[in-house]
């Protein structure tokens, strides 16, 4: 059944093309225009964007043609999030009419919106019974009875599809579940050692970056296609105590970590690993194509701890004036006194605990899959988190004049 979801997700991809006005392309799951917004639906969660910055958009798959107000109404339901409302307005048309295919296929994308895949599988049996040959009823069977957990029914019905109508969609479909049917992928890690072996830690260190990657693969809805190399320096000593944590790793695609004079990972170096994990994450979720501040933030959120920790250091800065605007750092820190990347680096923590007070994970998942459909950063803020850079900037840096100052040391 996890399988099965998995595959009609990722499947559903790329039902439309949006096209923008500067020539970036977006293949989405479907969608929608909203007053002023294009609303569009991709890996399970939906994104907005201004009408004004889209050039064109195609619709594969479109519905079969209809006027009644109530399978119009529905469908937009279905896509809202509100498949219950759907059942109901659709088993109203049906009632009205019951030979229309148009409602039936809608009822059957609205039980499976809601899980119930045995009422959706009746309801294309139905579907079909009408046109034995509609390809729409014979993909939406399909969709059922892969959700049912039926893999080869479901093959066979999406190739008796393909050959009524060519579909993309359909035919990505039928690749999923091959690629799915295929055996798993090897190792996540790669873990080698510069200097001597040290077996145990290896595998305490192969532990602790296994369940960090099941974790960041939940909450970040992907993980990097290829095994992740992390090289354990055995002959560079690990300083367990030494400020700042950034500076304890290195992730230039591969992981290298100092661990000389460690039996077994310490606090402090599960942090480290998990600081560099999230990097990886990032970088693979995005293509590469993210604002060093954002990635920095994250990894460090992602690393553990409280992700407000730097907010009190960083508010009399914030009183002053005297941050570092965010659009200055896209690019590398490594050109920064030393002095202005330990506030660059707490900035960025502290911009992502914003955007996770304001728009919670969900915000930060958005703002990552805009930038992994090549987005440039002034464009992906206002498409995740309906923000601005400026407005970003100063929704942040108020919170911050607001934050306590740390207490003095004593």
């Amino acid at each position: 059944m996890a399988l099965a979801a998995a595959i009609l997700a990722a499947a559903g991809a790329a039902a439309d093309t949006i096209t923008l006005t500067n020539g970036r392309v977006i293949e989405v799951d479907r969608t929608w225009v909203q007053g002023t917004q294009l609303l569009y639906e991709k890996n399970g969660a939906t994104f907005g964007l201004p009408r004004s910055l889209v050039q064109s958009i195609e619709q594969r798959g479109a519905p079969e043609p209809t006027t009644d107000p109530d399978i119009l109404r529905a469908r937009q339901q279905v896509q809202t999030g509100d498949a219950g409302e759907a059942v109901r307005l659709l088993h109203a048309a049906l009632a009205r009419t019951p030979s229309s295919v148009a409602a039936l296929h809608a009822l059957a994308q609205a039980y499976l919106k809601l899980g119930d895949a045995r009422s959706a599988r009746d309801t294309a049996d139905r579907a079909l019974r009408l046109d034995d040959r509609n390809p729409a009823s014979l993909a939406l069977r399909a969709d059922a009875l892969l959700a049912l957990g039926d893999r080869l029914g479901a093959e066979g019905e999406y190739r008796k599809s393909l050959q009524l109508h060519r579909d993309p969609e359909i035919q990505r479909k039928l690749e999923a579940i091959a690629a799915a049917a295929t055996p798993s992928r090897g190792a996540l890690f790669r873990v080698r050692y510069d200097g001597g072996i040290n077996e145990p830690l290896g595998m305490a260190v192969l532990k602790s970056l296994t369940e960090a990657h099941s974790e960041y693969s939940r909450r970040l809805g992907g993980s990097p296609d290829e095994p992740i190399t992390i090289v354990l320096q055995t002959e560079a000593r690990f300083q367990d105590g030494r400020p700042p944590l950034w500076a304890d790793g290195i992730n230039d695609g591969t992981v290298r970590v100092p661990v000389q004079g460690l039996d077994a990972p310490t606090p402090r170096l599960v942090r480290v690993l998990r600081h560099e994990l999230a990097h990886s994450f990032v970088a693979a979720r995005t293509a590469g194509n993210c604002p060093t501040w954002l990635h920095e933030g994250i990894a460090q959120w992602l690393e553990g701890g409280d992700p407000a920790r730097e907010d009190g250091i960083l508010a009399p800065a914030a009183r002053e004036g005297r941050l570092l605007p965010l659009l200055t750092l896209e690019a590398p820190f490594q050109g920064l006194s030393e002095s202005d990347a330990s506030l660059a680096y707490a900035e960025s923590l502290s911009a992502v605990a914003h955007v996770l007070r304001r728009s919670g994970e969900a915000g930060v998942v958005r703002l990552l899959s805009a930038l992994g459909d090549r987005m440039p950063s002034e464009e992906a803020l206002p498409v995740a988190l309906a923000l601005s850079y400026p407005e970003l900037q100063k929704s942040w840096s108020d919170s911050l004049r607001t934050a306590s100052s740390p207490a003095p040391a004593r």
